[in-house]
């Protein structure tokens, strides 16, 4: 079952009793995020009215915020007057954008067979223009990171690398006369979906082109992101960083999201490594599934609270 659907339209599901439990046992007190980490949530998590994710993260004192959806669309399609009133909300509640996310490149590589029955989000031959629309973006809120993707997964992935390296040239080409970092996100839907397979990729890519590690997504393809894939990338070439929690079944199997603070992802470990490393990027809670009894925004603010509580333990504050 494809994890953003997990719970959502599964309800209760059986054996996941200690998600429950860490569902309806909210912290009475939740900690400021550390001044060594700058935190941010990505938006539509929280609601799909920017305003009202930006009061939820200020209620938190968190200072950044991602943007992927707003008001019910992507923010690529976003018209002028919403891209205008974004910034505006983000100078009003004094919150900076980390990164613009995208869905370029979330599409199949012409002449590719891909796994599943993914649907492009945009055509191939709109990814330029669907870049260009991003980079705008990304001006007007104050970021020079847009998030992208590497196709539609094949079954041999590595086998069409070079021409996945081509058109991210290209779209780094693109980026950098705007003065913009692409950062590409280790998906398991698509061809660069473990760390080690991101490290692959980035050591063919321009500087321009970073990382947005997501320390769960390689579960579901067998591999434990931190700390066996996180060792596989140089740190400098992270530059965005996805939160999550995640809990699989023996030998990988039936792997589920779930709150930050829970499962079987060592996020206190990963943290501290990153202290150990110098990281200085920002790093994003993502939040894609529905606890039982919670409603998205609910189950995302429990998560929030989970991550904030293991982050201050993290630099020795609990």
């Amino acid at each position: 079952m494809n994890r953003r659907k997990f719970i959502r339209t599964a309800g209760i599901i059986s054996g996941a009793a200690w998600l429950m439990k860490g569902a309806t046992n909210f912290y009475s007190a939740t900690p400021p995020p550390p001044k060594q980490f700058k935190v941010a949530v990505i938006s539509d998590g929280l609601s799909p009215d920017f305003e009202t994710a930006l009061k939820i993260l200020k209620s938190y004192q968190v200072s950044w915020v991602e943007v992927r959806s707003v008001w019910g669309k992507y923010n690529t399609e976003a018209s002028p007057e919403q891209i205008r009133r974004l910034r505006e909300l983000l100078d009003q509640y004094e919150i900076r954008c980390s990164q613009v996310d995208t869905a370029l490149f979330k599409c199949t590589l012409p002449g590719t067979k891909t796994l599943g029955a993914g649907t492009p989000v945009y055509p191939y031959a709109e990814q330029m223009d669907l870049l260009k629309r991003a980079i705008e973006r990304a001006h007007a809120w104050g970021t020079d990171k847009v998030r992208i993707f590497t196709f539609w997964r094949v079954a041999e992935p590595e086998a069409i690398f070079g021409r996945i390296s081509e058109d991210v040239q290209k779209a780094a080409e693109v980026a950098k006369s705007g003065g913009i970092r692409l950062t590409i996100e280790n998906e398991d839907a698509t061809n660069v979906g473990t760390v080690q397979e991101l490290a692959k990729m980035l050591a063919t890519l321009p500087p321009n082109v970073g990382a947005n590690y997501d320390i769960g997504n390689g579960l579901w393809l067998g591999e434990v992101p931190y700390p066996e894939g996180y060792k596989r990338l140089d740190p400098k070439r992270i530059w965005n960083i996805h939160l999550k929690g995640a809990q699989c079944q023996p030998a990988f199997k039936d792997c589920q999201e779930t709150f930050a603070d829970l499962g079987q992802i060592d996020l206190k470990g990963q943290l501290q490594a990153l202290l150990r490393d110098g990281y200085e990027g920002t790093m994003s809670l993502e939040c894609e599934f529905e606890a039982p009894h919670l409603s998205h925004t609910e189950t995302t603010r429990r998560s929030l609270e989970g991550l904030l509580k293991v982050m201050s333990a993290a630099v020795g504050r609990g």
